[in-house]
């Protein structure tokens, strides 16, 4: 019986020792953020994940003597709804984690965001989410580009400028895509330009033969296309591509991946979309680009920017307050912004980013690249 208590008190006591040294682990000088997305559409362009690696490397040698250290890893959730909810419950519950990027798709992104921030971790959206998800005066959310409906609102201050007076807008019906289309017409009100046609779906390119003869008779000068997925997006511009060469095309920024505007190139000439960046010329923006080019061996586009900046935004905003704690750096980076490679960052409340509508460009494709 003594025997048995001594154990009992042995197992006790390791179990207390492994306690502290998780609490000490926790409580310690490392950030630790995950990414949290389908990891073979990281991958496949890999400028957002190549900023990251760039900003972890550059960090971790800057801050060495601090203790302070920074990781990340790809959490992949295979772009499967069960999957993402399942690791983002699982982050959620994770002590070690300061912040998580969150690139999941948007449906997935919807229900995670409160998974995340009901577990007071840090929450940053570099490719965006529902405009709806910052309206909730959530302490933990940040979108680090602009909204759907800025984006909108860009977009028909571009259609205007170069008065396209009758359009045709492609929508696909999911949400962020409803947010920026009625943007997009709410910023025509009391001008020339109209919508003369919305089309929800474009199954098949027989299809496409009776929508297009329909933009013919209506007089159509530019169509808008508001498509959530890459290759949808593409499918729907080569097949107007197709018809005409020189129609004039407005879309949003999901076109502006290097991978698919390379295979796509010849369609995507001419056609213009909004940047999600205001980037500010700058020599710290120079360095970083040549530091990029040589590590590389490619020009930085504006998502290794973005990466490269959210997570020097986590990472400085921590080190400058002394804590890991996810709480105090949200607060942090919701009061007091950050000025990065790229831009000044500020963040209204409620996570969604600032932005001067007039000040965010508008790009053209030019030889395969948007400018």
């Amino acid at each position: 019986m003594k025997k048995k208590y001594l154990m009992l008190l042995c197992v006790c006591f390791t179990a207390f020792v492994s306690g502290c040294n998780q609490k000490a682990q926790v409580s310690s000088t490392d950030i630790y953020i995950p990414v949290l997305g389908d990891e073979a559409w990281l991958t496949a362009d890999g400028s957002f994940m190549n900023g990251v690696d760039m900003a972890i490397e550059e960090l971790n040698q800057k801050y060495k003597d601090t203790g302070y250290h920074v990781r990340t890893s790809i959490v992949d959730d295979k772009a499967i709804y069960e999957t993402g909810v399942e690791m983002a419950t699982k982050l959620s519950m994770d002590e070690a984690v300061t912040a998580v990027f969150c690139l999941q798709n948007f449906d997935v992104s919807k229900t995670t965001a409160g998974i995340l921030s009901e577990s007071d971790k840090l929450t940053l959206f570099p490719y965006g989410a529902y405009d709806s998800i910052f309206q909730r005066d959530n302490s933990y959310l940040f979108c680090g580009v602009p909204a759907f409906a800025n984006l909108g609102e860009a977009m028909a201050k571009y259609a205007v400028e170069n008065n396209y007076k009758r359009i045709a807008v492609y929508h696909n019906g999911i949400q962020s895509q409803e947010e920026l289309v009625a943007a997009f017409e709410l910023a025509l009100i009391n001008t020339d330009s109209k919508v003369v046609d919305y089309v929800p779906q474009i199954s098949s390119s027989s299809e496409f033969d009776d929508i297009y003869n329909r933009w013919s008779a209506l007089g159509v000068d530019c169509v808008v296309i508001s498509q959530y997925g890459l290759d949808e997006a593409y499918d729907v511009l080569n097949m107007i591509r197709k018809k005409d060469k020189n129609i004039a095309i407005i879309g949003e920024p999901i076109f502006n991946r290097a991978n698919a505007l390379e295979e796509n190139k010849e369609a995507a000439e001419g056609m213009a979309v909004p940047s999600t960046l205001v980037m500010e010329e700058s020599q710290k923006l120079n360095d970083f680009k040549a530091r990029y080019q040589e590590r590389y061996q490619k020009e930085a586009d504006i998502w290794a920017v973005q990466g490269y900046d959210m997570l020097s935004l986590v990472m400085d905003t921590a080190v400058r307050l002394h804590t890991n704690n996810p709480t105090e750096i949200a607060k942090a980076i919701q009061e007091d912004g950050y000025q990065g490679v790229g831009r000044q960052i500020a963040f209204r409340k409620g996570g969604a980013m600032v932005i001067d509508v007039n000040k965010l460009p508008m790009q053209q494709c030019k030889d395969g690249r948007f400018q």
